[in-house]
């Protein structure tokens, strides 16, 4: 750890409801540095140098705009304070994140772009970014005994003739369909899965999908038009036994919406619900 590490550099920032992030250093620093985090094992190579001006009180001022657009992942934030200068990792001050919470309510054009600042395990600033060719917003789930019930809202498309819901069994095998019924807007729709159907080939994981018609590429499930970067420990749904199986709705890592089968744990006689 350097001493500009011990020194703890805080960034604050805020975000509008269009994206656009706002950073607030504390010391000022010369520039703000964001950058892709690689995948294990693979080299470093997409990121974003910000110039600054100066803040309030001694701090300077860091803007993302729309422009660049943020490839999907999580991207670091770092300080340069000279131009040879090593980078620095910083530390999160206050984030106003009020204009995402009610995102999911307006309507959004597509290639969807989505940001939002969070707190890494080891206590980072960084930055959550999706971009997605089309979108289909996950809103309420509803559970019984012998189904799941998913209800969910098109942006940058709509319900059309032949729509169609799709989950797909990760690795490779077969499908499932169900029925879509959509709402008078043709935006917000749902559709019911029996679990019968998805313990048929064991365990596994089913991804959740929606095809909004006839001939339309698949669109993928997700929750992302909020504030909350990870959900999947946030947001955890009701696992229901289905004979020797669990089955369970969740959030994936990249905060989009899976189904797993999993054998029931020993001497489970009743599902297994966690608040949400």
């Amino acid at each position: 750890m350097s001493a500009r590490d011990g020194a703890r550099t805080r960034v604050g920032c805020s975000v509008d409801a269009d994206g656009r992030i706002t950073f607030d250093i504390r010391p000022g620093a010369g520039r703000l540095l964001v950058r892709l985090r690689p995948r294990k094992g693979e080299p470093e190579r997409v990121r974003h140098v910000l110039d600054t001006e100066p803040g309030d009180d001694g701090g300077a001022r860091a803007v993302l705009g729309l422009d660049p657009v943020l490839a999907e992942g999580r991207w670091d934030v770092y300080v340069l304070r000279g131009p040879d200068a090593e980078r620095e990792r910083v530390y999160p001050a206050a984030r106003d994140l009020r204009a995402l919470v009610d995102g999911r309510l307006r309507d959004r054009e597509v290639p969807l772009a989505v940001r939002v600042p969070y707190v890494t395990k080891d206590g980072r600033l960084a930055v959550r970014a999706w971009l997605r060719p089309g979108h289909a917003e996950a809103a309420g789930l509803g559970v019984t005994e012998s189904a799941t019930t998913f209800a969910a809202r098109l942006h940058g498309a709509e319900v059309g003739p032949g729509a169609t819901a799709v989950l797909r069994r990760r690795g490779g095998g077969p499908t499932r369909t169900a029925e879509v019924r959509a709402a008078d807007d043709h935006r917000s729709f749902s559709f019911t899965v029996a679990h019968r159907e998805l313990t048929a080939d064991g365990a596994g994981v089913w991804d959740v999908f929606v095809r909004p018609a006839r001939e339309a590429p698949l669109i993928r499930l997700a929750r992302l038009l909020d504030d909350v970067a990870d959900r999947k420990s946030v947001f955890v749904y009701p696992g229901t036994p289905v004979g020797g199986l669990m089955v369970r709705a969740y959030y994936t890592v990249d905060n989009d919406l899976s189904v797993s089968v999993t054998p029931r744990p020993a001497g489970e006689d009743a599902p297994t619900v966690t608040p949400s």
